[in-house]
């Protein structure tokens, strides 16, 4: 649909972007382009109006997401366009092939097809939601909008958009989760001024592209590819292509001479001077200067660009229409005439939407309510509405869905249940869950804070006193007697002094290496020199070396012997210079 290869040349420029970011902007959405896209499921048997479901689970989605979409009505096609529709009609709904093909049945108007858009629009005024209808085609009235800013952007299939001047295209509308190509709730955006600043190609070279591969109003000129065209479009401003187009016709004689040079064999094909290049490229160019070969400069690139312009140009000049100034008129003036658009989303209508789901869809009367419920409680939550037959009645408990922070809020409806359904639709379901939805916290907080803050009351939980770090006292050590130190400290006697003590191995050794007789006797000699009042005998046996490192006893009075220190009072003045080494 629309300029043939447009899409592709336009493909290196889109962006994949999430539908939220849709959230806040009006978009224009040309309804005929998904109703079309509907046709092609493979489900179509299992439901024949696959366009009105497909059609309602967008519509909810944009809604929710807080997108303003206003849709777009074809209106009278213009003659241009007939073949296109006749051929259309003939494939695009199902049913028996009328016996003839003569041109009595080729229909070249959309009345089955206007058929199906007034369904649509029913239940989109069921919903709430703004339609409008163009005086042409539903893409024109999508641009024009968007080219006012009257609309962010064009929601469509559709490319021919863009020569109706179109600013923001969306394509490849999807709200679907699953599947390769389903995008997971995606949109393609191409941003034609983006698209100017990359590739030069603007809206005059897009309706010159119109002409030249063709599009739904034309065939195009037979033999012209895309890449010639995008070649010719390198070295022509998009202000001036159009004119170009013209001149192709009216200013012949420069053409011909244009075609003479470019095909003159006397002139060098590098250089443009004259002489034939196999010459230069032995003897040289005198007009360039040099001995062998040529200066190519600019001459070898703008020699290819006319030979490029003039096959064209020989191509559509065949047809005798070319340039269409109908197709150049349909593009650059537009029919419409609107200055504003009602984009308000109004009060949606669930006993008419059940009555319509149920005809039209099949749905039950329960299964139409519950899908239609959410869009009627959003609407009633932005919009405030004192009085409305909806209200909340208490809000369940605080929910999160897809991360977004919401209520479960259970609603109540001032008219009787038997008006929405049959009496025997409500067997056997719990109404509560039946009426209950979750909102936006934000929303909710807006229109009922009160609600909100008996629900934040109800399920506080006190507050408990913070826990004090319990501060952790070091132990405090018990003071000791010094006798303690005496039983448990194991005394290196290297810390006593520089005395000519013993080794107190080696004494223990020549203890224990004694044999019992000597050990008995020398034990009799201590006890018999025993003095109570000291701890060391007052003489030792000479052989004792133990008592003989304890204690020196001098009977000789000279001032040269060191006075004897008992034991017990060195190690006290050991411990009172700090040189006693405690466990």
């Amino acid at each position: 649909m629309g300029i043939k290869h447009l899409w592709s040349i336009l493909t290196p420029f889109v962006e994949r972007r999430p539908l939220y970011e849709l959230e806040g902007k009006s978009v224009a959405i040309d309804l005929s382009g998904w109703v079309c896209e509907a046709q092609n499921v493979t489900d179509y048997y299992t439901q024949p109006k696959m366009y009105l479901r497909n059609l309602y689970f967008r519509t909810c989605f944009l809604l929710l997401m807080q997108v303003s979409p206003i849709f777009v009505l074809e209106g009278k096609p213009p003659e241009l366009k007939h073949d296109t529709i006749a051929a259309r009609n003939a494939t695009q709904f199902k049913g028996a092939k009328p016996r003839s093909d003569g041109a009595k049945n080729k229909s070249k108007d959309r009345a089955r097809f206007r058929g199906v858009l007034n369904c649509c629009e029913e239940m989109l005024r069921y919903m709430g939601v703004a339609c409008v209808k163009g005086k042409g085609e539903a893409e024109s009235l999508c641009a024009y909008l968007n080219m006012n800013g009257l609309v962010d952007g064009c929601v469509t299939q559709d490319s021919d958009c863009f020569a109706y001047g179109a600013k923001i295209v969306y394509r490849n509308f999807s709200i679907s989760q699953q599947g390769a190509n389903s995008g997971a709730g995606a949109i393609d955006v191409y941003d034609i001024t983006k698209i100017y600043e990359s590739i030069k190609i603007g809206r005059n070279k897009m309706v010159a592209m119109a002409l030249l591969c063709g599009s739904d109003y034309s065939c195009g000129v037979f033999g012209i590819g895309k890449e010639a065209v995008v070649k010719f479009f390198e070295h022509v401003a998009d202000d001036e292509v159009l004119e170009r187009l013209r001149s192709w016709r009216t200013d012949g004689e420069f053409y011909r001479k244009l075609n003479q040079e470019v095909t003159n064999k006397n002139v060098c094909s590098v250089c443009g001077h004259q002489g034939k290049k196999q010459s230069h490229v032995k003897y040289g160019c005198g007009s360039c200067g040099t001995r062998d070969g040529c200066d190519p400069s600019t001459y070898e690139k703008r020699r290819l660009e006319n030979k490029n312009e003039i096959s064209i140009r020989e191509k559509a000049l065949k047809d005798e229409d070319f340039p269409n100034e109908e197709l150049i008129s349909e593009f650059l003036h537009s029919k419409e005439e609107v200055k504003a658009v009602a984009l308000e989303w109004r009060r949606p209508n669930i006993a008419e939407f059940i009555a319509f789901a149920v005809k039209h869809l099949q749905w039950e009367h329960v299964y139409a309510f519950e899908k239609f419920l959410p869009i009627l409680t959003r609407w009633h939550l932005s919009n405030s509405v004192v009085g409305a037959l909806l209200r909340p009645k208490r809000i369940k408990k605080a929910r999160h869905l897809k991360g977004v922070a919401g209520f479960e809020i259970i609603w109540e409806y001032s008219a009787p249940d038997q008006d929405l359904f049959p009496s025997h639709a409500l067997d056997e379901i719990d109404s509560e869950k039946l009426w209950s939805t979750v909102e936006p916290q934000h929303l909710v907080r807006s229109a009922y804070p009160d609600l909100v803050d008996e629900f934040e009351r109800a399920t506080a939980k006190p507050k408990r006193p913070a826990k004090k770090k319990a501060t952790v006292a070091a132990p405090k050590r018990k003071p000791r007697r010094i006798e303690s130190y005496f039983t448990r400290t194991e005394l290196d006697v290297s810390k006593f002094g520089d005395e000519s003590d013993l080794d107190l191995s080696d004494l223990i050794e020549d203890v224990v290496s004694s044999d019992v007789d000597y050990l008995q006797a020398l034990s009799e000699s201590v006890v018999e020199n025993l003095d109570e009042s000291n701890f060391f005998a007052t003489t030792f046996t000479e052989c004792d070396l133990f008592e003989k490192s304890m204690a020196v006893l001098s009977t000789d009075s000279s001032d040269d012997e060191e006075e004897y220190v008992p034991l017990i009072e060195r190690i006290q003045s050991k411990q009172s210079r700090g040189t006693f080494i405690s466990d």
